[in-house]
C-alpha cells in the first residue's frame, strides 16, 4: 500500500530521526548509575577534589533535541570551589584563584595560585578507572571534557568538570568549565533547560520534534556546512518565539526554514550572555549559503503541502524526499 505523506513522516520521526525509547531508557538509568560512581571518587582517589552536590545534566540528550545516533550523553562533575574566587582573563575567559594555600587544589597550579582546568582533566580522567564497566578514558579533543566509554553502550559519557560561582545571595550565579587551554570559561546549563522548556510549552510541545526534525536536516544535508547545533536550536527558538502556536508539526517546517534565512546573516548573541556570539566562527560564505539552501528548502517545503492538499501524495513526497535525503520514506 502507497504510503500517505502523514505515514511517510511517521516512518522517518521513528526510525531516523527521534531516538529509540529504549535507548532513551537505557541512557538515562546509566546516566544516574555513573552519577552514583563519580560521588564515590573523592573517597576512591587520592586528592581528588571535593564535590560540590553531584552532577549536573546538560547538552542536547538533556534538552530532548538529540537526533538519532545517541552517541554522547554529557554531564557537569560539579567540585567545591571553596576558598576560591573566578578572576577575569581576557575574552570570556577566566582563572580560579586560590585563597587559601591548604587546599587540596593548590596541586592543580602552575606553582602560582590558580586553577589549572587541564590538570583536573587529567586528574579526572586517571581517576575514572574506578568506574564500573569501564573500557576507557580520553580527554576531548577541545580540552573541555573527559569522555568515558563504558561497555555495554553505543555512546559514550562527556564528564565536564565544573565550579560553581555563587551569586552573592547564597545560590549559584554560574559554572566555570574549562576552556581547553588551562582556564575556565562560564556556562549554565539551567538557562538552556529554562529557555527551551519555556518556549516548548508555548507551542504545545511540538517546537521539540520540529527542531529535531531540522537538526537531522543540518547534520545529512551535505552541500552545505554543518551548523553547529547549538547555534542551530537557538536560531529555531528565536525564531518562533513570536510565531503563532505550532498545532502542526509538518505544515511548520517551510516557516522553519524561513526563521533560518532569515536570522542566519545576523548575528546571534550567546542567549545565557555568558560567552562570545554563536556564530563568531561562522564565514559569511558559510551564512550566505546556508540562507540560500534555507530558501530553497522552504519552497520544496510549500510545494509538498500544495501537492497533499490536492490528494497527490506520491508528487508531495518527492519534494519531503528532497529535503530529508536519503533517509525519507519514498512513495510506494
Amino acid at each position: 500500500m502507497p504510503y500517505t505523506v502523514n505515514t511517510s513522516f511517521q516512518n522517518f520521526r521513528a526510525n531516523f530521526v527521534d531516538l529509540d525509547a529504549g535507548d532513551v531508557t537505557k541512557a538515562r538509568t546509566s546516566r544516574a548509575a555513573l552519577k552514583t560512581q563519580l560521588a564515590l571518587l573523592p573517597q576512591k582517589v587520592v586528592g581528588f577534589p571535593a564535590l560540590y552536590g553531584g552532577c549536573l545534566d546538560f547538552g542536547s540528550f538533556a534538552r530532548r533535541t538529540r537526533v538519532r545516533p545517541l552517541d554522547d550523553v554529557d554531564m557537569l562533575l560539579l567540585l567545591n570551589g571553596r576558598n576560591t574566587e573566578q578572576v577575569f582573563f581576557s575574552d570570556y575567559t577566566y582563572r580560579l584563584k586560590i585563597n587559601d594555600q591548604g587546599s587540596v587544589l593548590m596541586q592543580y597550579t602552575n606553582g602560582d595560585q590558580y586553577v589549572n582546568s587541564t590538570k583536573i582533566l587529567n586528574k579526572l580522567k586517571s581517576s575514572l578507572s574506578f568506574v564500573s564497566y569501564y573500557r576507557k578514558a580520553d580527554i576531548k579533543r577541545t580540552g573541555v571534557a573527559v569522555v568515558l566509554d563504558l561497555s555495554s553502550y553505543s555512546w559514550v559519557f562527556d564528564v565536564v568538570p565544573a565550579f560553581p560561582i555563587g551569586d552573592g545571595l547564597g545560590g549559584v550565579s554560574h559554572y566555570l568549565i574549562p576552556d581547553g587551554k588551562g582556564n575556565w570559561m562560564k556556562t549554565d546549563p539551567r538557562k538552556d533547560q529554562s529557555s527551551i522548556t519555556t518556549a516548548n510549552q508555548a507551542h504545545n510541545g511540538n517546537l521539540l520534534p520540529l527542531m529535531r526534525i531540522m537538526k537531522y536536516w543540518n547534520s545529512h544535508y551535505h552541500s552545505i556546512p554543518t551548523l553547529p547545533s547549538y547555534y542551530f536550536e537557538t536560531m529555531l527558538i528565536s525564531g518562533f518565539m513570536y510565531r503563532p502556536t505550532i498545532t502542526d508539526i509538518k505544515a511548520n517546517i517551510a516557516a522553519a526554514f524561513e526563521q533560518i534565512a532569515a536570522l542566519i546573516l545576523a548575528s546571534c548573541p550567546d542567549p545565557k550572555g555568558l560567552g562570545p556570539n554563536l556564530d563568531s566562527n561562522i564565514s559569511w560564505e558559510t551564512k550566505t549559503k546556508v540562507q540560500s539552501k534555507a530558501n530553497e528548502m522552504a519552497q520544496f517545503g510549500r510545494y509538498g503541502l500544495s501537492y497533499e492538499q490536492q490528494g497527490n501524495h506520491e508528487e508531495a513526497i518527492k519534494w519531503w524526499k528532497f529535503i530529508f535525503y536519503p533517509d525519507f520514506p519514498a512513495y510506494g
